[in-house]
C-alpha cells in the first residue's frame, strides 16, 4: 500500500483518489476549494463562473464507469447528446452523430458531477484537505506544504505525488525548478472567454440533446459553444478578444447589444439583454495551452489532465482526456505491479503522444469554429458519404470516432489527415 496525495480535487484528481483507495492506498487530496457536499461550500463559486460546459465523450464515461460508479448516477448529472448544430447567419445546420459503442455522450452539469465524484471518494474514506492551498512540493521528500484558510502550515509527506492542479499547476511548477531538462511551454490563444447562462432553454429553441456552436459567420472573431444542462438551463462560453470592439474588455453597453443582435438574433429580446447584463459583469477567462517535456519525476511525481496538458475547450477533450488519463494511470500501475517508477514512465511514454495529438486537433478544431468556411460543411458530408459508400477505402468521420468511441488521438489525427487528402483528392476528381 502507498500513502498518496493528489494535489486538485477536481474531476480527475476525485476520479484518481477513488480509483486508488479501492485498490487500497491510503489517499489524501488537498483542494483549494470547499467541500462541494456542504450546502454553503466556497467550491460553488468558481466552478459556475469559470468552466465553459462540458461534454462527457465515450472515452470519459468509460473511465467513469470503470471506477465502479453507477450509470444511472452518472447520467443523473447531464444530458445525452446525439448531434451538433453550427448557427450561421441565423440559421442552424444540425449534424446529427451515430453511437458506435452503445453509448451517448453527455452535456454535462460539471458541478453535480463533482459532487458524484466527492461522494464516492467519502464512501472509499478518501481524505481530503478542503480550503487549503499547495505553496510547496519537494520532489525528491515526496511531500506537499499546504496552507489552510487560517494561515496553519502542514507537511504531508507520502510515496506519491500527483499534480492534478489544473493549467496553473504548483506541482508541474516544482518539477520546472527542480528538475534538469524539463521542457515547459506555455502559450494563450488570442481569444478568452465569458461563460453566460440563460434558464429555460427548451422555452428559447434549443434542444436538450445537441451541442451548439456560434461564430462560423464571424470571419474569426468569435467563437461561441453552448450546452444545456439538467437544470433545463442552457450555458454560452463567448469567446471573444481581449481588446478592440466588441471584445471581452468592451464596457460599451451598445457596441455589446448589437454584438449579441447579430449572432443571437434568434433569441427573445430579454434574453439578449440578460447575455448582456451578465457578460459585462462578469470577469473574462484564459485559454491557455501548456505542453510539457515529461508527465512525471521519477517514481516520486505525475502530472494529469491540464496540469500535463492544457489546451482549448473546442474539441470538447480537455476533461476527457483527464478522466483518461486516471484510467491508463491505474491500469499501469496493475501492470506493474503497483511499482510507481516503471508505471510512471510508461505513462509519459503512453499519454505524452496522445496529449500531442489532441492539443494539435483541439487548436485546428478552435480555427475552423471560428472563421467563416462552407467547405467545413462540405466535407463533412463528402466524408460520411464516401465512408458510406466505400467503408474498406475511406476514413470514417472523424467527429463519430472522438465522441463515440475511446480510439486514441493519435488514429484520430491520422484518420483527420487521410479524410483532408481524400476530400483534396475528390474536388480535383
Amino acid at each position: 500500500m502507498h500513502k498518496i496525495i493528489i494535489v486538485g480535487g477536481g474531476l480527475a484528481g476525485s476520479l484518481s483518489a477513488i480509483y486508488l483507495a479501492q485498490r487500497g492506498h491510503d489517499v489524501h487530496v488537498v483542494e483549494k476549494r470547499g467541500d462541494p457536499l456542504q450546502e454553503n461550500s466556497a467550491s460553488a463559486d468558481p466552478l459556475s463562473s469559470r468552466a465553459i460546459g462540458v461534454s462527457m465523450t465515450v472515452r470519459g464515461i468509460k473511465a467513469v464507469l470503470a471506477a465502479g460508479i453507477s450509470k444511472q448516477e452518472l447520467e443523473q448529472c447531464g444530458e445525452p447528446i446525439v448531434g451538433m448544430a453550427f448557427s450561421v447567419r441565423g440559421q442552424y445546420k444540425v449534424r446529427e452523430l451515430t453511437p458506435l459503442e452503445g453509448l451517448f455522450p453527455l452535456s454535462l452539469d460539471r458541478t453535480a458531477f463533482q459532487r458524484l465524484l466527492n461522494k464516492y471518494a467519502a464512501m472509499h474514506k478518501v481524505k481530503y484537505y478542503f480550503e487549503h492551498k499547495c505553496l510547496d512540493v519537494d520532489l525528491e521528500q515526496k511531500s506537499v506544504l499546504i496552507q489552510g484558510q487560517d494561515g496553519t502550515l502542514q507537511h504531508l509527506h507520502g510515496d506519491l505525488i500527483i499534480g492534478a492542479d489544473g493549467a496553473h499547476s504548483a506541482v508541474r511548477r516544482a518539477m520546472q525548478s527542480g528538475m534538469r531538462r524539463f521542457e515547459f511551454r506555455q502559450s494563450f490563444f488570442r481569444h478568452g472567454y465569458k461563460t453566460l447562462v440563460l434558464p429555460n432553454a427548451a422555452e428559447l429553441g434549443f434542444r436538450k440533446d445537441l451541442l451548439y456552436f456560434f461564430g462560423m459567420d464571424s470571419q474569426g472573431q468569435f467563437a461561441g459553444r453552448a450546452a444545456t444542462i439538467p437544470d433545463g438551463s442552457i450555458s454560452f462560453a463567448i469567446c471573444l478578444p481581449y481588446s478592440g470592439a466588441p471584445s471581452l474588455s468592451s464596457h460599451n453597453r451598445d457596441v455589446m447589444a448589437g454584438f449579441f443582435s447579430r449572432y443571437f438574433g434568434s433569441l427573445p429580446p430579454a434574453s439578449r439583454l440578460e447575455m448582456l447584463n451578465q457578460f459585462i459583469a462578469l470577469p473574462s477567462n484564459d485559454l491557455i495551452n501548456v505542453r510539457s517535456s515529461t508527465f512525471h519525476y521519477k517514481g516520486n511525481v505525475l502530472l494529469i489532465g491540464d496540469a500535463a496538458h492544457a489546451t482549448a475547450p473546442f474539441l470538447g477533450q480537455g476533461m476527457n482526456m483527464a478522466l483518461e488519463d486516471v484510467y491508463v494511470m491505474v491500469s499501469l500501475l496493475e501492470k506493474h505491479g503497483e511499482a510507481l517508477a516503471p508505471a510512471l514512465a510508461d505513462f509519459t511514454r503512453q499519454r505524452k503522444v496522445q496529449a500531442d495529438a489532441m492539443q494539435d486537433m483541439a487548436i485546428a478544431n478552435y480555427e475552423a469554429l471560428s472563421n467563416p468556411n462552407l467547405i467545413f460543411f462540405l466535407q463533412t458530408r463528402y466524408t460520411r458519404y464516401m465512408h458510406k459508400k466505400f467503408p474498406r477505402v475511406y476514413p470514417p468521420d472523424m467527429a463519430e470516432k472522438l465522441y463515440f468511441t475511446s480510439v486514441p488521438y493519435d488514429q484520430l489525427q491520422q484518420i483527420q489527415k487521410k479524410q483532408n487528402v481524400w476530400y483534396k483528392l475528390g474536388r480535383v476528381n
